[in-house]
């Protein structure tokens, strides 16, 4: 598996001008791998899809340690770039 460090270069180098970087959006592990079986270079989580599958609401109401887990469960279970939704910056996530 790639480390951080080259996942990131990878990520950078997917950034071309003229030629848009297209990201799926996933949830978990499971969509994560879905996605990366399908042949995408890199993937995304969308803030709503990941509180949904928690059977929350999108706004910060799922707690940042969950998001967290969530995010490691995904990297983990892919050998891609994973770039995540965290909606404002985990500023209301910090304060429950």
């Amino acid at each position: 598996m790639s480390t951080l460090e080259e996942k990131a270069a990878l990520f950078q180098q997917y950034h071309v001008k003229g030629k848009p970087l297209v990201l799926v959006n996933v949830w978990d592990a499971g969509s994560a791998q879905a996605i990366q079986s399908a042949g995408a270079t890199a993937i995304a989580t969308g803030s709503w899809s990941v509180a949904a599958a928690h059977g929350e609401r999108d706004g910060e109401a799922l707690p940042f340690h969950l998001v967290l887990a969530n995010l490691a469960r995904i990297t983990a279970s892919v050998d891609m770039p994973v770039t995540i939704d965290i909606e404002e910056g985990m500023g209301g996530w910090c304060q429950k």
